[in-house]
């Protein structure tokens, strides 16, 4: 349906949080969680309305304006008129879950609902890629699950697996942002051929482990050699975490995204509530939930009138 047609007056897309990395897929694999933001958008007579948000993004700056507005200009449409309210659910900013994916893909499907669902999944895919540089969030918030991603000429190409319900993931969130730029700029320029080869091998089998529930495998694929040794300076905890981690008898934990949240896996449910318990007895500030991987990805739900 056209942009401004008299049928649609609201639009609300759901986005899955997202971890990236997963251990040694630096800037390349992701994983979708299963918790939300809701994103409402409804059709107005003029201008442009923000909400939900704090104050400073309720302006054209925002994330889910720019990409809204983006898919448009792509389709050579003109923007139509609209009132975005946002509601990011447990999904804390700059986190290290996605958060700004999330906003991406939110503003994307829902301008690609009004144009009548112009463009593919692949094809969104790609243009949410432009506005946040790498696929590792944005890919698996489109697609739902684990995917591993690449660009070549600006397209990018995506695989996806299904992860097995047996693995929860424990996000031991901290009371502290990191920003990507700052975990960016810590990472070296560059990197001994083998710590690149032991990262390869590790990213292949990690998907077939999380896919087929492969405990062991899961175990010693998570290990990374390209961004973690040199980012865990920026988590003054890291250290504890990985003796709770440890003590606790996790399959294996990593720092999701640039941070500052730490995921660990387990398969079991009283190991997952057990650590939780004590990283917030130790760190009472901090925030802490289970998940499991979305299956489905964002999707977005159309409401008529008349």
């Amino acid at each position: 349906m056209e942009a401004g047609k008299a049928g649609v007056f609201m639009i609300t897309v759901k986005v899955p949080a997202t971890s990236a990395n997963v251990g040694p897929g630096f800037d390349c694999m992701g994983l979708a969680l299963n918790a939300y933001a809701c994103v409402h958008f409804e059709l107005i007579d003029k201008g442009f309305i923000i909400c939900g948000c704090p104050a400073h993004w309720q302006n054209e700056d925002n994330l889910v304006y720019q990409s809204f507005c983006r898919v448009f200009a792509h389709l050579h449409r003109p923007v139509p008129p609209i009132k975005i309210t946002i509601d990011t659910g447990m999904i804390p900013e700059a986190r290290g879950l996605g958060s700004s994916a999330v906003c991406i893909v939110a503003g994307a499907l829902a301008a690609n609902s009004l144009c009548d669902h112009a463009l593919s999944k692949a094809e969104l895919l790609t243009l949410c890629n432009a506005i946040e540089g790498h696929p590792d969030n944005v890919a698996p918030a489109i697609y739902g699950g684990l995917c591993i991603s690449f660009t070549k000429q600006d397209q990018v190409f995506t695989t996806r697996y299904d992860v097995s319900r047996q693995y929860r993931f424990i996000a031991m969130i901290p009371d502290y942002p990191i920003l990507t730029a700052d975990a960016r700029r810590v990472l070296p320029d560059t990197l001994p051929y083998e710590d690149a080869l032991f990262n390869l091998g590790r990213c292949a089998a990690l998907a077939k482990a999380l896919s087929e529930g492969d405990h062991t495998m899961l175990t010693h694929a998570c290990e990374d050699r390209l961004h973690q040794p040199y980012r865990k300076v920026l988590f003054p905890q890291y250290d504890e975490i990985d003796a709770l981690c440890q003590k606790h008898h996790v399959l294996t934990w990593y720092i999701s995204g640039s941070g500052s949240t730490m995921m660990a896996v387990s398969e079991k449910q009283e190991v997952a509530e057990a650590l939780s318990s004590a990283v917030l007895d130790k760190f009472p500030t901090w925030q802490c939930a289970i998940y499991h991987a979305d299956t489905q990805g964002a999707v977005s739900k159309e409401e008529h009138h008349g």
